[in-house]
């Protein structure tokens, strides 16, 4: 058995933090973030990250996604690829 998540689990995941930072946004009185793709250059105000969807266990290239307020206390959600977490662990 392996603990590297198939494609569809990371999906998984970037939808229950989805869901999460509704709940999140609810208790704190603020709009849920509309998650946006992160493009090069973008301007990026970060005063708190709140969540980070870390990459999956593959190697291969990844959706991944931060959850931050910014300095005018509004949520906001960049997403963006990076390369999984592909070290053997142990080894």
């Amino acid at each position: 058995q392996t603990d590297i998540p198939a494609p569809w689990q990371h999906e998984k995941m970037m939808a229950a933090n989805t869901k999460a930072m509704e709940k999140y946004a609810v208790s704190q009185g603020k709009s849920a973030p509309v998650p946006k793709r992160y493009e090069y250059g973008m301007n990026v105000d970060v005063v708190k990250v709140i969540s980070v969807v870390r990459p999956a266990k593959i190697c291969a290239v990844v959706p991944a996604a931060m959850t931050y307020e910014d300095s005018v206390g509004q949520l906001n959600t960049i997403t963006y690829t990076v390369a999984g977490d592909c070290r053997r662990r142990g080894g």
